[in-house]
């Protein structure tokens, strides 16, 4: 008689299932896009609803499943980074390995529930596949228009279409630094300081990089496609939560195109350009942005004026923190409505879900990193939430105010840091209406302003509000009122232009309300309005698409492939001070970069600007020596020099410097015996 042969237990087997899958994606690293990549950007999230089973619509959740997977992979791998004395690809399994294995011996154990959960989303969306198709194309959308506009090879080099051109280098240089050994990350342009900004989009999109070791803007593209896709779902999945009766279903997928889809009239400029012949439609939209654009054909600042961005326009395809911050904001507000349910309805016999509300201040906390911005604004729509639900002074008030809030001490190191650098840099201020908005014209001037940029949505919105019957009125109102009023009173940072971040952020209210006051109305009147909403958010797309100015040339692509491979980690590099550096695709660190991005951050570029005018242009190579020393700099990239120098330091003559590379392209000089710290 055989003896049996032992049975392993489920988690036993879940636990070298985990083993064995990672190891071979960090070996083989292609597998590590389906080994990987699922649990940082779903699966965790995925698991962790599926076991609370929140009284969310299938679109909410899986829109909850990816930020609360991205937002969890990426603190877990700051903290890990921290404890193991640095970020590397080990850190990236280490934290992939922390989160895919309880998920695979819950599966393990529970083997039906997960099965049932998939049948449920997926007859969810055979019921209603509009906003899982609208989803789907916005992820695809801002995929497809990335892919082709954010690093486009030429003959010449490489292209940068629409705001990517001055954006790009910012959130590349962070990307490709991080995994090449910056972390703590200082700055990476601006070398020496620690790099206080809302730096955690470029963080994850390291880690989706080097997992699988690719470039980082590849992992970029796929990252903004995903959280794109992720928005879209959310935005429905708050609206399906708000809003209820006959039209609702309907009135959350306008919504949700709205969201994506919508801006202001900023295309009337195409129609009078073509009218006065400034150009070809198709030469138009290829030079010209026409969804926040300042300057018109003729380079003048005209009316009307058109400088809030859609959330398309910038929020998904250029401003990477806001492409991450958004829909996490939204999915922690969808969190705190369906936890924390109305007075009315709690008197109905509704309980409070508490995991719903501390992972509502979870994902409010851990926002901070991500947008700097959207951390205070979460809190506001959060009171003005909790105050209008009838909530803010019940019994359960100091229960739920600890739940949501505890989590809050994870976030202080960044706020902490934020707002002391903001006060330090005097950008912290006080204002008497939003710089950009043309207040020396007049009251009707800046009326006319507003209601153009934000179009018919915003109209709509407003008109909504005064009906009796709209649902949620008071809280969305105050949504609005608040991110509305917010720019226009106070600044956070030296860029005034930068607060219109906040405007997007009051684009989710706008919609829902929207899209609420014509959910009955006829489609073709829903068509009209859509047909007024989008043209601008497409056009800036276009422009993102195919227009063509040059980030690097054929040969800072040489010569950005020779410093990856053959200098140090944490080189620092003296460089032009130009916005775009092939340093940034290298990984390595600048001394300087274009000087409102280093002053947005706080710091005050004219120091440096000096110093690395010193080194070019004083014809002397014992100051060049002497201020790289302070600088901790160890090359000189000896290409373009700063403007009006009128004395090239001459590095060939000084045996102290060492030509380490001598093109194609700019020569790179090294400082003899400087190293990196």
């Amino acid at each position: 008689m055989h003896r049996p042969y032992p049975v392993v237990p489920s988690t036993a087997l879940a636990v070298l299932a985990t083993v064995a899958a990672l190891a071979i994606a960090y070996l083989v690293a292609p597998l590590a896009v389906i080994v990987v990549w699922p649990v940082i950007m779903f699966l965790p999230g995925w698991a962790l609803l599926t076991v609370l089973r929140p009284p969310i619509a299938a679109t909410g959740l899986i829109g909850l499943a990816i930020v609360i997977s991205v937002v969890a992979s990426t603190h877990l791998a700051w903290w890990l980074g921290l404890a193991m004395g640095g970020y590397s690809r080990l850190t990236v399994f280490g934290v992939t390995a922390i989160l895919l294995c309880p998920v695979l011996v819950w599966i393990a154990r529970h083997p039906t529930v997960p099965a049932a959960a998939i049948l449920r989303a997926v007859r969810r969306a055979r019921s209603d596949p509009v906003p899982w198709a609208i989803a789907a194309g916005s992820g695809l959308f801002v995929g497809l228009i990335l892919s082709v506009g954010l690093w486009r090879s030429t003959p010449t080099g490489v292209v940068a279409g629409g705001w990517n051109w001055s954006d790009l280098g910012v959130h590349l240089s962070i990307v490709q630094s991080l995994n090449a050994g910056n972390f703590p990350p200082e700055v990476p342009y601006f070398a020496g300081v620690p790099l206080t900004y809302h730096w955690f989009s470029d963080f994850h999109a390291a880690i989706i990089a080097s997992s699988a070791e690719i470039f980082g803007v590849q992992a970029m593209v796929a990252q903004s496609a995903v959280l794109a896709a992720a928005l879209s779902l959310l935005v429905h999945g708050l609206a399906r939560q708000l809003l209820r009766g006959p039209q609702a279903r309907r009135a959350a997928a306008i919504a949700t195109a709205l969201v994506i889809f919508g801006g202001g009239l900023g295309w009337m400029r195409l129609v009078g350009d073509l009218a006065l012949d400034r150009g070809d439609l198709v030469s138009l939209v290829t030079n010209y942005s026409y969804d926040n654009q300042w300057y018109d054909t003729l380079g003048q600042v005209n009316w009307p004026h058109f400088n809030i961005p859609s959330v398309m326009g910038t929020g998904l395809l250029a401003h990477r923190a806001t492409a991450a911050g958004l829909p996490i904001f939204v999915g922690g507000i969808l969190l705190l409505v369906a936890g924390l349910p109305p007075r009315w309805r709690r008197s109905a016999g509704l309980r409070d879900r508490w995991p719903l509300i501390l992972l509502a201040g979870g994902l409010g906390a851990l926002l901070a990193p991500f947008h700097f911005f959207y951390f205070p604004a979460f809190l506001a729509v959060a009171a003005i939430y909790v105050l209008t639900s009838g909530r803010m002074a019940d019994r359960a008030t100091v229960r739920n105010a600890l739940l949501f809030l505890t989590p809050y001490l994870l976030a202080v190191p960044f706020a902490l840091a934020a707002m002391q650098q903001s006060q330090g840099s005097g950008a912290l201020k006080l204002v008497a209406g939003w710089e950009t908005a043309p207040f020396e014209d007049g009251a009707a001037a800046v009326a006319f302003f507003y209601a153009t940029n934000l179009g018919v949505p915003f109209l709509l919105a407003l008109i909504a509000l005064l009906a009796p019957a709209t649902r949620w009125r008071w809280f969305l109102a105050g949504w609005v009122a608040v991110l509305f009023i917010a720019p226009n009173i106070v600044q956070v940072s030296v860029v005034a232009f930068d607060m219109n971040k906040l405007f997007q952020t009051m684009w989710i209210a706008v919609a829902i309300l929207a899209a609420w006051l014509v959910r009955r109305w006829p489609t073709p009147a829903i068509a009209a309005v859509l047909i007024l909403s989008v043209p601008s958010p497409l056009l800036v797309a276009a422009w993102t698409a195919t227009s063509d100015d040059q980030v690097l040339s054929a040969s800072d692509l040489t010569a950005a492939q020779w410093v990856a491979q053959h200098t140090p980690q944490r080189s620092v590099f003296i460089t032009d001070g130009w916005l775009n550096s092939l340093v940034d695709a290298a990984g390595r660190l600048r001394v300087s970069t274009y000087g409102p991005y280093v002053a947005n951050l706080g710091y005050s570029p004219d120091e440096r600007d000096r110093q690395v005018r010193a080194i070019y242009c004083e014809g002397s190579t014992d100051v060049a020596v002497s201020t790289m020393q302070d600088l901790d700099a160890q090359y000189v990239l000896d290409g373009a020099r700063p403007a009006e120098c009128d004395v090239p330091t001459a590095f060939g003559s000084d045996e102290r410097f060492v030509e380490v590379y001598s093109g194609p392209g700019p020569k790179i000089w090294q400082l003899r015996g400087a190293v990196p710290e």
